[in-house]
């Protein structure tokens, strides 16, 4: 309303305007040339007005900064069973920060196929890679990739929607190899497969219809990524028949396929918490800000939360890591500051998220939206969560320094607010 007011007055008030004055003895005939440049003439300084000179609205405003240090941050780390059978890529591999293989699943052959089938002539798979990941960035030998057929008696011993690392184990089943093909990055890769195999999937006769992928030397350190059946570019089986006396193709997908992945490293959780996707792991973080700002009209301009990276524990495979933020509620902690062990945040909608560089030390979290909430009082303060989406399409592992004593201060976290307040 002040600066709408300013403006008011200084409209209201006199003041010159400039204008184009001719000469009463000059004869009033004038070439098109010339007429033209006086009347842009006189638009011109008919309509010169100065812009008024707004009053800077330090003027108006009280602005204060503060800073809420560690001391009043309470962390709560949690690693939650992973749902990533969504993710639109497949990993593959072996290094110094995870274990990965693959795992397909065609369950339901006869339902794309004829009733009647003469006979089986061909079986093609066909992967589409998407992205090698090797952490000193180099490219190196070739990696063979081998195909297993999981033998389990007919009975299924996972889903996509459940199963991962806690509890499912391949290295306990019974798999046979059936052949082996050369990783190539962005490339559609084709390998023959025995029709034996679809032909007692139709029949029955062999109800163990999951494909295994693991990578065949594993002393070399490296991850390779391939499209699920969430993507556009999905794996599929081609296959070629006989039915009626015509030579057929069936295309056909797979009804799940999930990567179980493992981890290496150990979460800290005394002094660090780790944000990662396929470990499922996020963090709730608590602050104490209530007894500082009490004034209700009080305007939140900005509200940094400053997380230290630790470059030892981080793993970020040369990718923009993506930091997804929700504002937590009263299920998440009790009185103590213990986590639900049932809450999930993937199953909430995220209110904004983060993207944290390669060559970034510092994540930057605005959470101004959670402190003008409570110091307008229509939301209460229970913190923010932090974690990753299981579709992020990486293995990228996020360390960050918690509040603990243990660390340096120059590595604790810090809330920076900007508050402003009308005079």
């Amino acid at each position: 309303m002040k600066l709408l007011k300013s403006w008011n007055n200084y409209k209201d008030s006199k003041h010159p305007h400039g204008r184009l004055t001719l000469s009463k003895n000059r004869f009033p005939v004038y070439h098109n040339s010339q007429f033209a440049f006086l009347a842009f003439a006189l638009l011109i300084f008919s309509c010169e007005e100065k812009i008024p000179t707004i009053q800077n609205p330090g003027g108006f405003f009280d602005f204060s900064t503060l800073t809420i240090p560690a001391d009043s941050m309470i962390f709560a780390q949690a690693v939650v069973t992973p749902d990533i059978g969504q993710s639109d890529v497949l990993y593959i591999g072996n290094d110094e920060n995870v274990y990965a293989y693959t795992l397909l699943k065609f369950g339901k052959i006869k339902y794309y196929l004829p009733d009647s089938v003469g006979e089986f002539i061909s079986l093609k798979l066909n992967l589409r890679s998407d992205h090698q990941y090797r952490l000193n960035d180099l490219t190196g030998e070739t990696v063979g990739i081998n195909v297993y057929h999981l033998v389990n008696n007919g009975i299924d011993p996972w889903t996509e929607s459940s199963s991962s690392v806690y509890n499912f184990n391949i290295d306990s089943l019974n798999c046979e190899l059936l052949t082996e093909f050369n990783y190539s990055d962005s490339d559609t890769v084709v390998f023959d497969l025995d029709p034996i195999l679809v032909s007692q999937w139709y029949d029955s006769s062999d109800k163990d219809y999951t494909l295994v992928f693991k990578q065949a030397d594993t002393t070399i350190a490296a991850i390779q990524t391939f499209y699920s059946s969430e993507a556009s570019y999905y794996p599929w089986l081609e296959i070629s028949y006989q039915a009626d006396g015509d030579t057929l193709t069936a295309n056909i997908l797979p009804t799940e396929d999930l990567s179980i992945l493992k981890f290496k490293k150990p979460v800290d959780s005394s002094t660090l918490f780790n944000i990662n996707s396929g470990r499922a792991s996020f963090s709730v973080l608590k602050f104490g800000f209530e007894d500082i700002l009490t004034d209700e009209n009080e305007y939140i301009a900005k509200a940094d939360l400053r997380v230290s990276i630790d470059p030892v524990l981080t793993q970020r495979y040369g990718d923009i890591f993506y930091l997804y933020v929700n504002l937590a509620d009263s299920s998440i902690l009790d009185a103590e500051g213990n986590l639900d062990p049932g809450y999930d945040p993937v199953d909430q909608s995220y209110d904004f998220y983060v993207s944290v560089g390669v060559s970034d030390t510092v994540a930057v979290i605005n959470i101004k939206s959670l402190l003008q909430g409570v110091v307008s009082k229509y939301i209460d303060n229970y913190g923010i969560v932090l974690y990753t989406v299981p579709t992020f399409l990486n293995i990228s592992t996020l360390s960050l320094y918690n509040a603990s004593d243990q660390n340096p201060a120059g590595v604790r976290p810090s809330l920076h607010i900007l508050t402003m307040k009308e005079q």
